[in-house]
């Protein structure tokens, strides 16, 4: 085994193809960040010098570079923790109003982030699907895997090795988007609110779900030995992924929800409780088993979602259970819950656990099917 990956690493980094990799992830690493946080009013109007007009019936509010810093989070002396627990735990009174009042969307700059951990992979995992079918399609085709499987080398190993090199590859090059956003950060003079509690799990997720792509991916071009099908395969992959089955289910439940909420009246308390000026008393949790969330206070719902009764039981947990099982989940659920809510509750460990499981499987199936096929070079 470390023979072969020796001879993998040394035949990848004696070439020009990995530098052209590297350049050409923090290039495009770079223009998709800065394109991703240009519009945020932080940095619009603190960095471009943009004018932002938010004046409404009831005030008058304009953002401009001279008031900037008293809508951001920098300087604003409200921790992290709060801010992305904001409206999700109870607060007391005095910090919600400072965190209400100082912020014009209290979710801009935490979403921001957030977004931006949760698509680290977009970039890297299009260009190693590039790479898997050049670099692995020319070992087929150059004979290296025949010349290895003759020196009595099995293919489980061979197959391995070729992960691992996969593998390191994506982290290098993942660990180079990371850097690169932070950055970026930097020369857009923005400090956002960092809780390592959420985004080190956002991260993990964002690299797992690049390594399901690519081992996908490899399995494809070990499976078929044709560099067209595993560039085929590898974008569908990461296309099917950005347009997850979560996505259009977690929609559809929600249209259903919706549609249940429809003329009932199972919002007065919570509608009482805002006019008492109590949302700070207001807990939001998690409801794993109809795939929503409830809003409570002092253990008491006070506003229940949920699709209930209005479609057949086996249906609904048949959809929910598609949703866990979706790699891409995270991405899937997008601005339906708070990143805080997630983490709290748990739902974002459950696309770490299916993560790995489906590197498991493509894995698996790929040694599986390459032990039983003929190599002709």
């Amino acid at each position: 085994m470390k023979r072969i990956l020796s001879g993998m690493f040394f035949s990848l980094f004696r070439g020009f193809g990995i530098w052209c990799i590297i350049i050409a992830v923090v290039i495009l690493g770079a223009l998709f960040d800065f394109n991703n946080l240009r519009d945020i009013d932080i940095i619009a109007v603190g960095t471009f010098g943009e004018t932002r007009d938010y004046s409404s019936e009831d005030r008058q509010l304009i953002i401009t570079p001279e008031n900037i810093d008293q809508y951001s989070f920098k300087g604003s002396g409200i921790s992290a923790f709060d801010v992305y627990r904001f409206h999700v735990d109870p607060l007391p009174h005095d910090k919600f109003d400072q965190i209400a009042d100082r912020f014009i969307d209290p979710y801009d700059e935490v979403n921001a982030i957030f977004d931006s951990i949760r698509n680290m992979h977009v970039i890297p995992s299009l260009i190693v699907v590039i790479f898997i079918a050049v670099f692995f399609g020319r070992m087929f085709s150059q004979g290296t895997i025949k010349n290895l499987l003759t020196c009595g080398y099995s293919r489980a190993k061979i197959f391995i090795a070729s992960f691992i090199v996969t593998a390191v590859t994506s982290l290098v090059l993942f660990l180079l988007r990371l850097a690169g956003f932070v950055l970026m950060c930097m020369l857009l003079k923005w400090q956002p609110p960092v809780y390592l509690p959420v985004l080190i799990p956002t991260a993990l997720i964002s690299f797992l779900l690049m390594i399901t792509i690519n081992s996908f991916t490899l399995a494809a071009l070990f499976i078929t030995n044709k560099k067209t099908v595993t560039f085929i395969i590898g974008f569908l992959m990461f296309f099917t992924f950005d347009l997850s089955v979560s996505k259009t289910l977690s929609s559809a439940l929600w249209s259903f929800e919706m549609e249940a909420q429809s003329g009932t009246n199972d919002d007065a308390d919570y509608i009482n409780l805002v006019k008492e000026n109590r949302q700070n008393e207001l807990e939001e949790r998690f409801d794993f088993s109809e795939f929503t969330s409830d809003f409570y206070c002092d253990d008491r719902i006070v506003l229940d979602f949920g699709v209930k009764d209005t479609i057949p039981a086996p249906l609904k947990y048949s959809m929910i259970a598609l949703i866990y099982a979706d790699p891409a989940m995270l991405h899937g659920v997008e601005g339906l819950y708070s990143p805080y809510l997630m983490t709290r509750d748990g739902l974002i460990y459950i696309p770490i656990a299916v993560n790995i499981i489906w590197i498991i499987v493509s894995s698996g199936l790929g040694v599986a099917v390459f032990r039983k096929r003929e190599i002709h070079c």
